[in-house]
């Protein structure tokens, strides 16, 4: 049983800015969406015409999250405002109704060969662990995971199913014979903290340095992270996204779905790739480029 007094407490102790508009000894138990609401529940309003179906007369005890209101309906309604919306309904889902952390396990049928593991890490099952990985505290490492090689991962950070991480990447050179030789992978893998890594991506380690991953960056499902990226903190990479080798993806950028990134490149601070796009040339600070060859649509801030 939640009350609106603990959600209210909650936003207050964390800062989170609102207003509420409703009964002050509402009750909820439950969350719900937009197209399946439930009574007792909290729901998230993102479009505001869905608001227009929703009979709010036949639910007692429904809080709606948004953005804003129309008049009409406050009459009949429990609402929590705030101009990010999202934010303020997914602390709320994360703080009262989130699965709670695993605790620290070794799944049996994983092989774990380092001994640096830090307080409270969570390694499920069919894992490969070399012993030159570090890992800090609170890490969840889940099924048919492979870290190999000198990896680094930092604090509170999450490894979804069928991650690699530590793989030589494709490195290879012509002799004299036109004979295609590997190139050796001698560096590592270095992950910060609150780092979260998708279900079956790949990060090859560096060549002679490393490849580094800084904080709070969030790497989606099925990404190929090749040798020597720099990924600086506060990053989105999006699912099926290619970065190539030595890219800089400077701080919070965002590589949407399906985008490429040619090899040696840098993607400015602030910059947006848009979905399916291939990057062949340097993007600056505060753009947004789409398309193949991937064009400068905008800079951001302009309308």
């Amino acid at each position: 049983m939640i009350t609106i007094e603990r959600i209210i407490d909650f936003l207050k102790c964390n800062g989170i800015n609102y207003n509420y508009t409703g009964k002050h000894d509402l009750v909820i138990n439950d969350y719900s969406v937009p197209d399946n609401v439930r009574d007792d529940s909290i729901l998230w309003i993102k479009d505001l015409k869905k608001l227009e179906d929703i009979n709010l007369e036949n639910y007692d005890n429904v809080l709606i999250v948004t953005s804003s209101l129309n008049s009409n309906k406050v009459m009949c309604g429990n609402f929590l405002v705030a101009n990010n919306s999202k934010e303020l309904f997914f602390s709320i889902i994360n703080h009262f109704f989130a699965e709670q952390s695993e605790e620290a396990y070794i799944g049996s049928s994983s092989i774990v060969e380092t001994n640096y593991i830090g307080k409270d890490v969570y390694i499920g099952h069919n894992c490969f662990i070399s012993s030159k990985v570090k890992i800090g505290d609170n890490v969840v490492v889940k099924n048919n995971v492979v870290i190999e090689g000198t990896v680094s991962i930092g604090n509170n950070t999450t490894i979804s199913s069928g991650v690699v991480i530590g793989s030589d990447g494709y490195g290879y050179y012509q002799n004299e014979n036109g004979k295609n030789i590997k190139v050796s992978h001698l560096g590592g893998v270095v992950i910060g903290n609150d780092v979260e890594i998708g279900a079956n991506t790949c990060i090859d380690r560096g060549t002679l340095g490393n490849t580094i991953i800084g904080d709070n960056v969030k790497i989606d499902n099925l990404c190929h992270i090749a040798h020597n990226v720099l990924i600086e903190d506060n990053v989105i990479v999006i699912a099926l996204s290619m970065i190539a080798g030595s890219v800089v993806l400077k701080e919070n950028s965002y590589i949407a779905p399906s985008a490429s990134v040619m090899n040696q490149l840098t993607i400015g601070k602030n910059s947006f790739v848009g979905i399916g796009s291939v990057v062949v040339k340097e993007v600056d600070d505060n753009m947004v480029v789409a398309g193949v060859p991937a064009k400068v649509i905008r800079k951001k801030g302009d309308e």
